[in-house]
């Protein structure tokens, strides 16, 4: 594929398996993961040390929540960007194939941690990441809800210690749930006063 060329959805199969030219598990035909991939050095001209390492930190971070380093690098790399970025600029910014960022790309616009965007007259996709992340806690919120319901619901059939400790997991969620609802709720009363 050639820089010139745009990647999206078309370019992975209905699967989610990896385009022609990759190997099974996603290697490319020498045997490097497409996803994987050093960091430009810190001090080196695409980032400064400061730069470099928050990028590494997000890495590992992400990676402790279940999501690829290269996914976790990603979502760093797109939070310090004042404007949407092509997989082209990222490509060659985060020395990393174009193939397992538009993966890690993908797997953020799931999170809705990024949106993508199109220029006016052309294909190309560009990314940038989502300012208003309060959307992440009520969805994830809501599968905190469901998780308080199901265990409410062992509550009637469980006898003795066991009744006791989902009844007070249930309470421990269910106030989780609520106290985030209050916070998004604040903190965007603040934000609107603000404006």
């Amino acid at each position: 594929m050639t820089s010139d060329e745009t990647t999206n959805d078309d370019d992975f199969t209905p699967d989610g398996s990896a385009p022609d030219g990759l190997a099974p598990g996603g290697s490319v035909p020498d045997g490097s993961v497409p996803d994987a991939g050093p960091l430009p050095a810190p001090g080196s001209a695409e980032f400064g040390d400061a730069e470099a390492s928050f990028i590494s930190e997000m890495g590992s971070l992400m990676e402790r929540w279940g999501l690829p380093q290269a996914t976790g690098r990603l979502f760093g790399y797109l939070l310090l960007r004042n404007k949407p970025v092509d997989l082209d600029t990222m490509t060659r910014e985060l020395g990393q194939a174009k193939s397992g960022l538009s993966v890690a790309a993908r797997q953020l616009e799931a999170w809705t941690l990024v949106r993508r965007s199109t220029r006016p007259g052309s294909r190309r996709i560009d990314y940038e990441a989502v300012g208003d992340l309060q959307h992440l806690l009520l969805v994830n919120n809501a599968h905190m809800r469901k998780f308080t319901e199901t265990l409410n619901s062992g509550v009637p059939v469980a006898r003795g210690e066991a009744r006791d400790r989902l009844a007070s997991l249930a309470g421990l969620f269910n106030g989780y749930v609520q106290q985030t609802e209050a916070l998004v709720a604040d903190w965007e009363a603040r934000r609107a006063a603000a404006s």
